[in-house]
């Protein structure tokens, strides 16, 4: 081998090592979200977020941070700890404070207003009774309300007169949907069924409307276009009020609150959300 051809082997051995070094340090955080959720166009304004991974649920979202395929995970405060304390995640953290408080409600199709309110009777009812309070303690050794007013989605409206009560009275039975993977609001539990806290108090609404609980199971990326197209009559699983969707569906009164925040792994160097640089 000649001088010139050592002098090329070298310089391309060189500059193979630099690519494949550039292409290992590149910067910024990998953070996954649960696809649907409020909790994507967050993690997409941070100026050291290189990449948002859109996933199908948050137990997804939490897997891929145990297994090191994305930095951080931006999910919901009580989902967080319930999965870290009971649900095989000890390996994983909060970091920092709340992000931002998201204020949960059974989304409801726009024209179903008779059906809207009764709903907001009967979750009042059970606030009142002590069921709700009961059920909160049951996973979360407290009651999730006791530090919020009582609030209405729609205030001083007039009594509904459209059919939409009517209609699930008459099928006996009300359809809630959820994504079933959302523990510990609404999960698969080791016997494989149905349950969670969204799954409780939802059977409690029910009952108070003197209707059989039905609850649906949906991929949560298109759940506001099944309730929009009828496949179910609301959607009681965790979903949080916002503008955009209050646009195309509504709202009853909330029936919990809860907020946004980074989760991470024990030895991540991700202490708090300035980490994650500025949002743009």
């Amino acid at each position: 081998m000649n001088f010139k051809k050592i002098i090329v082997l070298i310089a391309s051995v060189v500059l193979a090592t630099i690519v494949l070094t550039g292409c290992s340090e590149e910067e910024g955080y990998v953070v996954g979200v649960t696809t649907g959720t409020t909790y994507g166009e967050v993690a997409e304004e941070y100026s050291n977020v290189r990449d948002v991974r859109f996933l199908d649920d948050d137990n997804y979202t939490l897997r891929e941070l145990s297994q090191d395929r994305v930095d951080a995970v931006i999910s919901d405060r009580l989902l967080a700890l319930d999965a870290i304390e009971h649900g095989g995640f000890g390996d994983l953290r909060l970091a920092g404070d709340v992000l931002y408080t998201e204020t949960m409600a059974v989304a409801i199709s726009q024209d179903d207003n008779a059906l809207r309110q009764a709903i907001n009777e009967a979750l009042y009812e059970i606030i009142e009774d002590g069921t709700y309070e009961e059920i909160s303690n049951k996973y979360f050794g407290t009651n999730i309300l006791a530090d919020f007013d009582y609030v209405e989605t729609f205030p001083d409206e007039e009594p509904a007169t459209d059919d939409s009560l009517d209609r699930v009275l008459a099928a006996g039975e009300i359809q809630f949907a959820m994504s079933g993977g959302y523990r510990p609001f609404n999960y698969y539990d080791s016997n494989n069924e149905l349950t969670g806290f969204d799954v409780e108090i939802g059977k409690e609404v029910a009952n108070k409307l003197g209707v059989e609980y039905t609850p649906v199971t949906t991929d949560w990326s298109g759940i506001i276009e099944g309730l929009r197209s009828g496949r179910f009559d609301g959607i009681f699983g965790s979903m949080a009020i916002t503008d955009d969707r209050l646009e195309v569906v509504d709202f009853t009164n909330p029936y919990y609150f809860s907020g946004a925040q980074i989760i991470v792994q024990e030895d991540s160097d991700i202490t708090s959300e300035s980490d994650l640089g500025e949002r743009e």
